[in-house]
């Protein structure tokens, strides 16, 4: 016998077919493993699973209409109804509607997992253009429907009670998937159905790698060529500024201490491995200590504050009248531009009312330009735009292929994405690193 019991599925002594290829652990009389193991390798055995409580199926008021690219992608998905698996897709080129569609094809209980509450709120949206009731699973409300929206956080609260009453998993974002916290989501889940979606699939820890466990196997990438017909034309323009002689000589001498400090560890100063190690040695090591104050200062002179809001200011006159976004990695530099500028700052300190009222004016055209910290980089559906400024950054090409999706949108014939770059810093080599994705793809 088989059966499932808050989140773990218990397996009889004459399951020995299961017992001998899972080796599963021994409880007592029975032996006990995850659903997932079940269902992704054994998926012949499902329907001898006791203590299923599958919600109805879903009726679609019809299917989306899908582009040519993401047909493949469910097509390669779909093929010999495996229907396991992960889709890369660069941002703005339809993850949602291929997901729907995904839905409306299989006509089973759904259980569609994002990591935000605004994201919760834009897929009940787009899902209720074609099915009538649509649930929402998260810390505001409860309600539980043939197809239901929840947040990473509460469906990872509730992976026990969750997990015998959807056929059908889907994880947007699911590079969050993998994290420790998360993971039991698909773990404890008799699904056996189940599509990744992202951007970019891996994670700076190498934890991707458990999403063929947890999901299924890589499936397809769409890349930005494949959709070049669907999508605004764009380009990328690189602006170089110069610190002065005085900072630029301030600037050597503190990253060398960095440098040092960690050649005198036998560690690459380039990897981000490597400064978290510092820092924590930082806590008891006076020496540590000021090798990560000597990096802080190094990072805030080569952000060069006035020059780079010069340069913002000539691109927001060059671009007056078009909806402009710009990123930057610190919140200090989000506010002084706000302020110098009468822009609107999202950052991680105010309110999703407020982020919304700033995102509504943005859609409308009563305000053109937005700045923010990270808060726009994932995890929200930002309105349209032309122009993307990042006056700074991480080396991370999730967070570059984010925030070029920004602009990307199809409505928009022309894109631009401007870059600026303190020259002779470690900004040279941070963008290098996060474009590094558009080299490989050819681009």
């Amino acid at each position: 016998m088989i059966r499932f019991y808050k989140g773990l599925i218990f397996i009889s002594k004459d399951e020995s077919e299961i017992i001998s290829k899972i080796n599963p652990k021994k409880y007592k009389d029975e032996f006990v493993i995850f659903p997932s193991e079940i269902v992704l390798n054994f998926p012949e055995k499902i329907k001898e699973i006791k203590g299923l409580e599958f919600l109805p199926n879903p009726n679609p008021l019809e299917f989306p209409e899908i582009r040519d690219y993401q047909k493949k992608a469910f097509d390669l998905w779909s093929v010999d109804g495996n229907f396991k698996g992960t889709i890369v897709m660069p941002t703005g080129t339809g993850k949602t509607f291929l997901a729907i569609y995904c839905i409306c094809y299989l006509k089973l209980p759904t259980l569609c997992v994002v990591p935000t509450l605004a994201l919760v709120d834009q897929w009940i949206q787009k899902l209720e253009l074609f099915f009538e009731e649509v649930g929402e699973w998260t810390g505001r409300t409860k309600n539980l429907k043939p197809i239901t929206v929840a947040t990473y956080d509460s469906a990872s609260i509730s992976a026990e009670f969750l997990g015998n009453k959807f056929a059908f998993l889907i994880f947007d974002e699911v590079h969050h998937l993998p994290s420790e916290n998360y993971r039991k989501i698909a773990q404890m889940s008799v699904a056996w159905n189940r599509l990744g979606l992202t951007a970019t699939l891996e994670r700076e820890d190498g934890l991707h790698k458990l999403l063929p466990e947890l999901v299924g196997s890589f499936i397809y990438k769409v890349n930005i060529q494949d959709v070049r017909d669907f999508i605004a034309d764009w380009h990328i323009v690189q602006l170089n500024i110069k610190m002065t002689k005085e900072d630029a000589i301030k600037y050597s001498t503190l990253m060398k201490k960095y440098r040092d400090f960690c050649a005198s560890l036998g560690l690459n100063p380039g990897e981000k491995e490597t400064f978290l190690r510092v820092l924590r040695l930082s806590f008891r090591d006076p020496i540590a200590r000021e090798a990560v104050s000597s990096l802080r200062e190094a990072k805030k002179l080569a952000m060069n504050y006035e020059e780079k809001i010069n340069v913002v200011r000539e691109i927001l006159k060059k671009h007056r009248g078009e909806k402009i976004l710009i990123f930057t990695d610190s919140q200090q530099m989000a506010y002084k531009i706000s302020e110098t500028f009468f822009i609107p700052a999202i950052t991680s300190e105010i309110s999703m009312e407020e982020r919304s009222f700033y995102l509504k004016a943005f859609s409308e055209g009563k305000i053109t330009a937005i700045v923010s910290a990270h808060v726009l980089d994932e995890g929200i559906d930002v309105p349209e735009a032309s122009v993307a400024v990042i006056v700074s950054g991480s080396g991370s090409p999730r967070e570059f292929v984010q925030r070029l999706g920004r602009i990307l949108r199809p409505s928009k014939p022309k894109a631009i994405m401007y870059e600026i770059i303190s020259s002779s810093t470690s900004e040279y080599s941070t963008s290098k690193r996060r474009k590094q994705v558009l080299y490989e793809e050819n681009l």
